[in-house]
């Protein structure tokens, strides 16, 4: 999610960007492949979906960084598939709706992400929690 090499980063957005990488990486040869490719299997469109969308997460507005916290919350919901099922369009306004959401939500434990920079097994219990309670009430 960040513009900024891995050495700038803290712990919590290493922690959680490793996946992402891969899986962008993945999705641009699978995407090269997928050109010239009649037939798909499901996983490999799986793959490509997802690449979709963390492709359009990281096209944020210019001007508008993401705090370390709302940068921990998207990486988490994207890495455990909670964007799968998001039309591609609408990536950027779910993002939104899930921050200001957990936000309001979830503000001790935000807080408590920007204060120690990381993320414990109950904190991430604690935010999969959030992100499905809103994911349910999004339309």
């Amino acid at each position: 999610m960040s513009r900024v090499g891995g050495a700038a980063q803290t712990k919590l957005i290493k922690k959680l960007s490793g996946g992402i990488r891969t899986d962008l990486a993945q999705y641009r040869e699978l995407a090269a492949f997928a050109q010239f490719a009649s037939d798909l299997d499901d996983a490999t469109r799986k793959q490509l979906e997802r690449g979709r969308r963390v492709t359009e997460l990281m096209k944020q507005p210019q001007y508008a960084p993401l705090s370390i916290a709302q940068m921990a919350v998207s990486l988490l919901a994207v890495n455990r598939g909670y964007f799968d099922d998001v039309d591609v369009d609408r990536v950027l306004p779910f993002e939104n709706g899930l921050h200001q959401f957990i936000a309001t939500k979830g503000s001790a434990l935000i807080d408590k992400m920007m204060e120690k920079r990381e993320l414990d097994a109950d904190g991430e219990k604690q935010l999969i929690s959030l992100i499905e309670e809103f994911k349910k009430s999004w339309a």
